[in-house]
């Protein structure tokens, strides 16, 4: 008894010790996982003993004249001394963490209890019912039948982790379930129940096809291992009805090129080859009529987009409706318009509701006219008395002096509101101004006429310069006082300008170096200033804030005694980075071109220095005596402020002289023009977005025109409502232009714009009622009488929101409805409105579907044909012209004119963009967060710009009828001056993207060599050889790599000398990696061709120093060079796959859905005809809508060809 009992002491600790082992994969030792892997051989032996040891222990009890007594012991002991080591290897093998979480959770309790009370057996059996007798305790039975029971259920629950949860019940008999109550899981995701396993189809591939498989293919292909992600073992031979048809095609794709076997492989006679092939070709056929059936009348929701344009177009209004939903998901194409994962969620329910609600209270008027607010503001110098316009303040502002403007109140007609007695328009007055924060003060000059602005120079893209909009740009400044929603229009009278260069006037530094000393330098002293707000004197030298986020002031006057350009350099402490160090200079009183404003970046090198001398600007100063003052929020605090007289021999001033000469002829001939924003003024910048496409200024110099640009006020990000924020500067709506012929370098000025005043009117409404009233409650003689009138506003209104004919009975449902609610409101329209959110949040206008009675073997309904047109080509819903086709029932013969019709349509603008911008991965490029110090001349106009050269290359291929091969290479780019001149074309002017004939120097043309494709393939530092060659299988082959392995290494930058490598060479360290090998070898070679185009897609002959090497060997054996190698390569050989993968991208747009083996007969045939007509993309357009799968025609080219 002592014996068993420290026995089971012992053991019991041995069983509490296994519960410190982590089953959540943390332990990553081989010896442990292999010894595990003995757990399902040793566990059979504590199983069969403990069930013998009841069953002895029934019979003992029964027949007690038979004695077992010893027996029972002995199994007991050998249950113990077995089930100890099988718990201690269930252990360990559970220790992988590769199995369900939960279910190995239960069985290792299960498992682990088990072995508990069969310990615990040993001590507890010694206890007998009476001395000097052999039978055994009650108490003994009840353990061990609680033991019996722990074990079955650790058994079921092993038999789960091993074999799946249906496996005790998977054959069992349909009457036994039926008993049991067990219901019997579809198996629709694997095999159709209609699946016969004793056909003779079924027979024929057990007998003829699988040995052939086992022999040749299971091996690289089976349940140990699964080369290319491809296992064909676990294939049902039913491509009808399971659900591997798929997978059997990618495997006959390979078999037919000849890739499976591998060479080295025992390979197939031609007998055997013939009968997987046939085998599996006659099955995907019948699998492909089938699927066919099923991919017929895709459902699909309306994208965010989609639903956007839908609305505006059926309401009149533009207005991004759409912005407020969950963002769309992508297919594994990559495109966010597939039905399958267009998911309607509640949380769309609830803002379809809310949003049709919000958009009819903007588009039905009940009242009169709303009052408008129009506030116009006038420029020029000495113009105005000072009394009233706002200067406003904050950091590193820049505020138009209100003598130099005039701010006046406009009534319906535009005519100023004078009252010189209301304070309440004098206070209105007091809340307007100008502003020109993020300007360069050489850059704009007050003029008698207005403001002088020179040519937009885009700032560093750094804050917050890069915040505050490039320089300059004029901002009309409003406070509080203005609309928050609807139409507005922003209104510029402009004229071409001309140089005029105010005498004195800041020149900027052509070097950051400090002047040298020259005893002729004038030094203002920071203690000898008397005239200061929020300074504190430190160690009697240094002026510093008493608060740093305050706005300090010290007011100076300083004399000149002789004309001349000096240099001005401010002394002052460190100041951390994180504090925002700034300065804020006015050199010439309150002359607008004496300002500078500037946020300073100190190197934190510099911490321990006991000065910094900061070079400011030049300057050309007249003699005499001048006032000045330096402050501003988060001011660095100094001690000197230097004036240095250039020496007379200083080259500079003639450096000038050329190049305002320079400029003069440069842009002698060219025309400023307009780029208008809008938006919120913010503490360092402003929070903006442009609108309307920017506008030429022509005409003679000082000849003045009014521009006017329009769009919609809740489109932007305008100011909340004072009740939701604070502050003095809170609530400052920015509306502003540019000069928007940017230049790259500060020494040019292009050509300049002459500002004469700004206006702004909101809410605009040119028409009243405006054309969103009346499209919804237009003219009718039926409109004295309210039943009838209602009755035809609903009826149009769904016809225009269903996209299609309504039938009497659904219109009467509706009518019905505002019959019954008519009486709760007071108005008739209100409660028109009613019934049309109702329509608004019907599936018939949120989804693009067939007539629910369609049949899969009709000809396609004409007005699900309408919408699937316009949706496809538009992104919008079809007009009237589609509409009036579909009612007539000729649209399906009209289809190739209105595929043309819809090409020169403006609107192809909107598949042109949505489609290029998934297809091509767009997105990585405008995510991507390039190193901007390193590239600093990469601002955000080059960057949008890079996006609207591909948007308007590929819109010019397919409204020009181009072939598609320009995709991969064209004689000609399409570009903008602003993009031009960043990749060093020269030629061209203007800010309209043209095609531009290519030089072959250029190294440009074709989608391969855009800054687009080429940044987004980058990361953001230098260029990135996989991913663009990744891009260039993908998007351009057609042919996608497997995704790298886990724990894959990446490119290692400590390895010694990395820094000096070549992008070849580092790929060449990294795919020595036996790793990496193997698909690198497949990978690589297409992207080092790309090596001579930088992290910005600008062209390169060497990095660190080293001629770039971008000759590359294909994996076919072909040899090419650089950037034209690729490109005569594909257009050589791989001209029909870049074909078929376009083809692919576009039919799988189209339809909303991905593209499957189902549709390999269509593709082809477009594909070919594509080919035969000479490679044209509107053929690509035309033979896709012609696609059964499109437009159902009949009787359809496919049915009589296939």
């Amino acid at each position: 008894m002592k014996r068993s009992l420290l026995f089971a002491i012992f053991a019991s600790f041995f069983l509490f010790g296994l519960l410190l082992i982590p089953l959540d994969g943390v332990i990553d030792n081989t010896y442990v996982f292999f010894f595990g892997r003995f757990h399902p051989l040793i566990l059979h032996l504590p199983i069969g003993a403990l069930v013998v040891l009841a069953l002895m222990e029934l019979v003992n009890a029964v027949f007690e004249k038979i004695d077992l007594e010893a027996a029972c012991k002995l199994i007991l002991w050998f249950s113990v001394i077995t089930i100890l080591p099988t718990t201690l290897l269930g252990f360990m093998l559970g220790s992988n963490g590769s199995y369900d979480d939960e279910l190995v959770n239960t069985h290792k309790w299960l498992g682990w209890l088990t072995a508990l009370v069969c310990v615990w057996l040993v001590v507890i059996r010694n206890k007998k019912t009476a001395p000097n007798s052999s039978g055994v305790t009650s108490f003994y039975k009840i353990f061990l039948v609680v033991n019996v029971v722990f074990l079955t259920l650790a058994g079921h629950y092993g038999g789960y982790l091993t074999h799946g949860e249906d496996y005790l019940i998977q054959y069992m008999p349909p009457p036994m379930k039926s008993v049991l109550n067990i219901q019997e899981e579809a198996e629709y995701l694997v095999i159709n129940s209609e699946s016969d396993p004793t056909s003779k189809e079924a027979v024929y591939y057990k007998d003829q096809i699988q040995p052939i498989l086992e022999t040749y293919c299971y091996e690289c292909h089976g349940e140990k291992k699964q080369k290319g992600e491809m296992r064909l073992d676990k294939l049902h031979w039913d491509m009808t009805n399971g659900s591997d048809a798929e997978r059997w095609h990618a495997a006959l794709n390979v078999i037919n090129l000849g890739e499976m076997p591998p060479k080295k492989k025992q390979q197939l006679s031609d007998t055997e080859r013939r009968a997987v092939v046939s085998w599996i070709s006659e099955n995907l056929d019948l699998a492909t009529k089938a699927k066919q059936k099923d991919n017929q009348n895709v459902i699909r929701r309306l994208t965010k987009k989609q639903y956007t344009n839908t609305l505006n177009e059926l309401l009149q209004v533009s207005v991004n409706f759409g912005e407020v939903l969950p963002d769309d998901g992508k297919s594994k194409m990559g495109f966010s318009n597939n039905g399958n994962i267009l998911q309607t969620s509640a949380l769309h329910i609830d803002y379809y509701q809310k949003i049709a609600r919000e958009a009819l209270d903007k588009v039905i008027f009940t009242e009169a006219v709303p009052k408008s607010k129009r506030y116009k503001v006038s420029l020029g110098k000495q113009l105005g008395d000072g009394s009233t316009g706002a200067e406003f303040g904050g950091y590193q502002t820049a505020a138009v002096d209100n003598e130099d403007l005039i701010v006046n109140i406009l009534d319906a007609q535009g005519n100023p509101v004078n009252n010189s007695s209301c304070q309440e328009l004098i206070n209105l007055k007091n809340s307007i101004g100008i502003g020109m924060r993020g300007s360069s003060s050489n850059r704009y000059t007050m003029v008698d006429e207005g403001m002088m602005l020179n040519s937009a120079l885009p700032h560093k893209e750094v804050t917050p310069k890069s915040w505050q909009g490039p320089s300059p740009n004029l901002k009309l400044l409003i406070r509080e006082d203005f609309p928050r929603a609807g139409d507005f229009a922003f209104r510029v009278v402009a004229a071409r300008g001309y140089n005029s260069l105010s005498v004195e006037r800041l020149i900027d530094l052509r070097k950051q170096i400090p002047a040298r000393e020259s005893s002729k330098a004038i030094h203002i002293k920071a203690r000898e200033i008397k005239e200061k707000n929020g300074f504190i004197l430190k160690k009697n030298r240094w002026l510093i804030p008493k608060e740093v986020a305050s706005t300090v002031k010290a007011n100076f006057s300083y004399t000149i005694p002789k004309s001349g350009i000096y240099q001005i350099d401010l002394v002052h402490p460190f100041v951390p980075d994180e504090i925002s160090p700034s300065y804020h200079l006015k050199l010439l009183g309150s002359k607008e071109e004496g300002i500078i404003s500037k946020r300073l970046n100190l190197d934190p090198s510099l911490r321990d220095a006991e000065e910094i001398v900061t070079p400011i600007t030049f300057a050309y100063l007249t003699a005499g005596e001048h006032t000045a003052s330096i402050g501003g929020k988060f001011f660095v605090g100094f001690s000197d402020l230097i004036f240095t007289p250039l020496p007379e021999d200083d080259p500079l001033p003639n450096i000038l002289k050329a190049e305002a000469e320079i400029d003069d002829q440069k842009y002698a001939s060219e025309n400023p023009s307009i780029q208008v924003f809008i938006g919120s003024r913010t503490d360092d910048g402003m929070d903006y977005d442009t609108f309307g496409k920017p506008q030429e200024v022509e005409g003679e110099p000082g000849e003045f025109k009014t521009y006017e640009f329009t769009d919609r006020l809740e489109n932007f990000p305008i100011p909340f409502g004072s009740d939701q924020v604070s502050g003095e500067l809170a609530n400052i709506l920015t509306v502003g232009l540019w000069n928007n012929h940017l230049v790259k370098e500060s020494v040019l000025k292009g050509p300049p714009l002459l500002i004469k005043s700004v206006e702004f009117e909101a809410p605009y409404y040119p028409v009243w009622p405006p054309k969103s009233h009346t499209t919804l409650f237009f003219d009718s003689p039926n409109k004295s009488n309210p039943d009838l009138y209602a009755k035809e506003v609903i009826g149009r209104f769904m016809k225009r929101a269903f996209r299609r004919k309504i039938e009497n009975d659904e219109l009467n449902r509706y009518v019905v409805f505002w019959d019954t609610i008519k009486n709760d409101f007071d108005r008739f329209e209100e409660s028109i409105k009613e019934v049309m959110v109702a329509i608004l949040c019907s599936p018939n206008f949120i989804y693009i579907a067939a007539p629910e009675n369609s049949s899969p073997d009709e000809p396609i309904d004409p007005f699900y044909l309408a919408s699937q047109l316009s949706y496809f080509l538009w992104n919008a819903p079809p007009d009237e012209t589609l509409m009036q086709l579909a009612s007539e029932g000729s649209l399906r013969k009209e289809l190739e004119e209105q595929v043309d019709r819809m090409i020169r349509n403006p609107k192809i603008t909107e598949m042109i963009r949505s489609f290029s911008y998934e297809w091509l991965r767009l997105d990585r490029h405008k995510t991507m967060d390039v190193n901007v110090h390193k590239y600093d001349d990469y601002t955000r106009f080059v960057k949008e710009d890079m996006l609207k050269e591909t948007y308007t290359f590929v819109q010019y291929v397919l409204e020009n009828n181009l072939s598609i091969l320009n995709f991969i290479d064209s004689d000609f780019a399409m570009l903008n001056q602003n993009l031009a001149e960043f990749y060093g074309i020269e030629g061209v002017k203007g800010n309209e993207f043209r095609p531009v004939q290519l030089e072959k120097e250029a190294h440009r043309g074709g989608l391969l060599s855009q800054g687009s494709f080429l940044s987004g393939h980058s990361d953001g530092v230098q260029a990135h050889p996989i991913k663009r060659a990744v891009w260039v299988k993908e998007k351009i082959l057609g042919d996608h790599p497997p995704p790298p392995p886990p724990n894959v290494p990446e490119l290692d930058p400590d390895t010694p000398g990395f820094e000096n490598l070549t992008l070849k060479e580092q790929l060449f360290l990294h795919r020595n990696k036996a790793s990496c090998m193997d698909c690198h070898q497949k990978i690589d070679p297409y992207g080092v061709v790309f090596e001579n185009y930088d992290a910005v897609g600008r062209y390169q002959l060497a990095v660190n120093d080293k001629t770039i090497d971008s000759k590359s060997i294909l994996p076919d054996g072909t040899e090419i060079e650089g950037i034209q190698g690729i490109k005569d390569y594909i257009l050589k050989l791989k001209k029909d796959n870049f074909t078929r993968s376009l083809v692919e991208n576009l039919f799988a747009y189209a339809l909303g859905r991905d593209v499957g083996f189902a549709d390999e007969k269509e593709i082809n045939y477009i594909v070919d005809q594509v080919i035969d007509d000479e490679y044209r993309f509107k053929t690509v357009i035309e033979q896709l809508v012609l696609s059964p799968s499109f437009s159902k025609k009949e009787p359809s080219w496919f049915e009589k060809i296939f």
